[in-house]
């Protein structure tokens, strides 16, 4: 970008000085007027072939060539249209010399200054031996060899300072560069532009770029310098990068990377080209229609599998089951790709059961609206807790509305517990009995009622689906695509709603 602009201010500058030189000398107008005219028809056209990537390796040498040639041939057209002594005492020869010498500061190539100052002072021995030595009484101090000597040494004297110039110029530029990357690049990674933020931190678009040369998008998840400065808070966004890494599946969304950099913690992880159900359920909210209940079910059965990897299928580095309950089941949590791969996404506040049965909480993790009654009365959490979320995503998904989300968080809750549970037969004349009997399963409020695993979820939707009716990826990825591109991802694992 900077050679290309020093082509066309190269020919700008050319054209001024010719022409002011013509305006103080009449005569010398129609010459310097052409030359003025040709240097900057070159030198545009230099600048628009390079701002196409054309002809960059015969321009780089011609343009240097045809850059010290300039100011010789008006030194020349300066001799012989007003005289030799006239040439001698013009400004416009030097300022031109200097002019080009200094140009090659903007190039940004050492030695270019230097080699352009030491071929300015021969060319202008040259044009004085040749044109205007013999013209000249030498006995006249400015027309005398000492000075014309003294005037090419400068030119000498100008690159190799400008050469200088260069060497400071670029150590600035590459500490400043330095500076750049340590506040642009976490490591590896270029942040780009963010997706998401809360009260814990904020995730941002990203791109790996290791000095192997490729690239891969990424999500990179910060948490705020302030929190990285509470110990109990770094060691859960550990345990989550932890439990992360430990969830390989098709259907949740990888962690790659964890660690620290200057004042901050972070998480990279697979970055998903989608929306998330959230967004998904936005959009055919204001089309006023539902999902088909195939397509329903297909998404559910994703999740499903997910969750049964999550919950019976994920070890430690012992090769124990590691028994993960997400506990935020919710539809910021679920990710559509464009190539219609359903992936969960933010295990912030899920907790490895391990070898325990079931846990107990005193603090409520999760989003109001999918928290599940067990969580509300007596704090016990186990696997079912993420089946009661997966039933309120299906029954919203069909219902195309929610179901327990109120005005008021207290209301939400209070209807989690008692709010009656419409089947879904009395909202879409398409969902038969058998859609009712499946709601009426997951969405039991006494765990005991409920399904017993993922799998056992899995299916079910597998069999409510008639054979005509199933939806595939490519089916999903066409909804994801009318979508658009907004997707958000919670990061605050204490915000609710």
């Amino acid at each position: 970008m900077i050679a290309r602009a020093d082509q066309l201010v190269s020919g700008l500058c050319i054209a001024v000085a010719l022409y002011a030189s013509a305006a103080i000398s009449p005569s010398l107008g129609l010459p310097l007027s052409l030359l003025s005219g040709l240097a900057f028809a070159y030198f545009s056209v230099a600048a628009a072939m390079l701002s196409r990537g054309l002809g960059f390796a015969v321009l780089r040498w011609v343009n240097p060539l045809v850059e010290l040639a300039l100011p010789g041939a008006a030194l020349l057209i300066t001799v012989f249209a007003e005289g030799p002594a006239y040439a001698l005492g013009s400004w416009v020869p030097p300022m031109l010399f200097t002019l080009y010498i200094g140009a090659g500061i903007v190039r940004l190539h050492a030695p270019i200054p230097f080699a352009v100052g030491v071929l300015a002072a021969a060319e202008y021995l040259f044009v004085w031996l040749v044109a205007i030595r013999g013209a000249v009484d030498p006995t006249v101090t400015l027309f005398s060899p000492r000075v014309q000597l003294v005037r090419a040494s400068s030119l000498v004297l100008f690159g190799i300072g400008s050469s200088l110039a260069v060497v400071a110029l670029r150590r600035v530029i590459d500490a400043a560069n330095a500076d750049v990357r340590s506040q642009e690049l976490f490591g590896k990674y270029r942040l780009l532009d963010e997706i998401a933020s809360g009260g814990m931190g904020r995730v941002i678009r990203a791109v790996y770029c290791p000095e192997g040369g490729f690239e891969r998008p990424v999500a990179v998840k910060l948490i705020h310098p302030h929190l990285a400065a509470d110990p109990a808070f770094v060691e859960r966004f550990r345990t989550e990068a932890e439990l992360a890494a430990r969830l390989a599946h098709p259907n949740i969304a990888s962690a790659l990377d964890f660690g620290r950099v200057d004042d901050t913690f972070f998480l990279a992880l697979e970055y998903v080209d989608g929306p998330t159900l959230g967004d998904l359920n936005k959009h055919r909210y204001e089309l006023g229609t539902a999902l088909s209940l195939g397509m329903v079910a297909f998404i559910g059965q994703q999740l499903a599998s997910g969750l049964q990897y999550a919950h019976e299928l994920a070890l430690d580095p012992d090769g124990q089951p590691l028994r993960v309950v997400h506990r935020d089941l919710s539809p910021s949590n679920v990710l559509l790709a464009r190539n219609g791969t359903v992936k969960i996404t933010d295990f912030g506040v899920a907790r490895a059961l391990g070898t325990e049965h079931s846990a107990k909480t005193h603090t409520l993790a999760g989003k109001p609206s999918y928290v599940a009654p067990e969580q509300l009365k007596d704090g016990v959490i186990d696997q079912r807790v993420d089946l009661w979320a997966l039933g309120v995503l299906l029954w919203e998904l069909a219902a195309n509305r929610r179901l327990f989300a109120r005005r008021e968080e207290a209301a939400t809750l209070y209807a989690v517990v008692e709010a009656p549970i419409p089947p879904i037969s009395s909202l879409r004349a398409d969902a038969g009995p058998a859609w009712d009997a499946f709601f009426e399963r997951i969405l039991c409020r006494e765990p005991d009622g409920r399904f017993a695993s993922a799998a056992e979820v899995d299916e079910a939707l597998h069999a409510l689906v008639d054979r005509d009716a199933v939806a595939t990826a490519a089916d999903l990825a066409a909804v994801v695509r009318r979508v658009g591109d907004v997707q958000e991802l919670e990061l605050d694992p204490t915000r609710v709603g």
